[in-house]
């Protein structure tokens, strides 16, 4: 399978493609550096139109293989055919594994050297950490904490945590977990106590990329472990997910992007809001909102097996932090089960979720040339 030669098993695998794809291009490769960490974030634009089109990936870090192989693949097989009367109207940008960290060590978070803390960096942008008493609050999460963090994995909690689930999963509690926490630094989604190195450097790449003749801002982060996977048959699933009601214009407009060819996932809870804390898309469309921006993210799906996908993730996310607080390290068994959950080693699935990045390409270039 040619798609296959895209994907790596390291951070300095994925990096040195992307990097020699941008080279074939005959495009430059920029950098963001901080001091602090070793994993800069390399990025690369190509055309020069007031239209800007970000790709990011690696904001989960894990994640970030799928996002790399992607990125590399449209400049491999994509970009070279883009016309230069798309290229005078957009500038199309692509931000290279934005966690580094995480994705060198198979952890869809950064880890915090101060207190040891994992922070997920979707939990972590544009949130006011100066104002502590102020930090968004989840009551709910408090009450998942025990179960998921503070118990050995196995069958026993296994069985506890499907109890839960099936208890908790209408009165709010069980979404809970997901929607981001900053009182917890060993808790699930924890958003952190001060803004990340990384997502300082994010948010610089982005102020780069918007200029004062910029004209519109159509930014989409590639991510997986949302969805359904079967290793039987090769299949996987593709949606993308704005954080807006079904009728708000930012939905409509990727509706009309994408032109049915990707499902478009919306929020009808985000009426007054965002549902999630600290998320890059909602951040991106505050930071720059004097301008039309749209943000969404696409999820490629993981899920061998549907309905105990959910609950098998915050399975092997608590079970890392057990690991991490008990024994300063992660067992073999959990990080192999907490790899595997956004990360197939299955080539069917691979494969399969490269071709939905194909149909995204070719979504938006489609778009351009409208």
């Amino acid at each position: 399978m040619d798609r296959l030669k895209y994907f790596s098993e390291n951070w300095y695998e994925a990096t040195d493609k992307f990097m020699d794809a941008v080279m074939n291009y005959s495009a430059d490769v920029l950098w963001c550096k901080h001091p602090n960490t070793i994993f800069s974030i390399p990025y690369t634009s190509i055309g020069g139109g007031p239209n800007k089109i970000v790709i990011n990936s690696g904001v989960h870090g894990l994640e970030g293989y799928f996002g790399s192989a992607a990125q590399t693949m449209f400049l491999d097989k994509f970009a070279p055919k883009i016309s230069n009367k798309i290229l005078d109207k957009y500038t199309i940008t692509l931000i290279h594994c934005i966690n580094g960290w995480g994705m060198q060590n198979r952890m869809r978070e950064v880890r915090d050297n101060d207190n040891g803390a994992l922070v997920d960096l979707n939990r972590n942008f544009g949130i006011d950490f100066s104002r502590s008493a102020e930090l968004p609050q989840n009551a709910k999460y408090k009450l998942t904490h025990n179960l998921l963090v503070n118990t050995p994995g196995g069958r026993d909690k296994l069985q506890k945590i499907i109890t839960f689930y099936r208890i908790n999963k209408d009165n709010g509690v069980w979404d809970s977990i997901k929607n981001g926490q900053y009182y917890e630094p060993c808790g699930l989604f924890y958003g952190g106590n001060k803004t990340t190195d990384e997502a300082k450097m994010t948010l610089h790449i982005y102020d780069k990329i918007i200029t004062d003749d910029t004209k519109s801002l159509i930014s989409i982060g590639l991510h997986t472990g949302l969805g359904h996977f079967s290793r039987s048959m090769g299949q996987t699933t593709c949606e993308l997910l704005v954080s807006h009601p079904a009728q708000h214009a930012k939905t409509q407009k990727f509706r009309e992007i994408l032109n049915g060819t990707i499902p478009v996932t919306y929020d009808n809870q985000a009426v007054n809001g965002p549902v999630l804390q600290g998320d890059l898309v909602d951040c991106l469309e505050q930071r720059y909102n004097n301008i039309p921006t749209y943000t969404a993210d696409i999820e490629i799906g993981t899920g061998e097996y549907p309905t105990l996908s959910p609950i098998l993730k915050r399975m092997d996310m608590g079970d890392a932090r057990y690991d991490l607080m008990h024994g300063n390290k992660i067992r073999p068994e959990t990080f192999k089960h907490l790899t595997e959950s956004w990360y197939p080693s299955d080539n069917g699935w691979r494969n399969a979720a490269l071709q939905h990045a194909e149909t995204l390409f070719s979504a938006l270039i489609n778009y351009m040339q409208r």
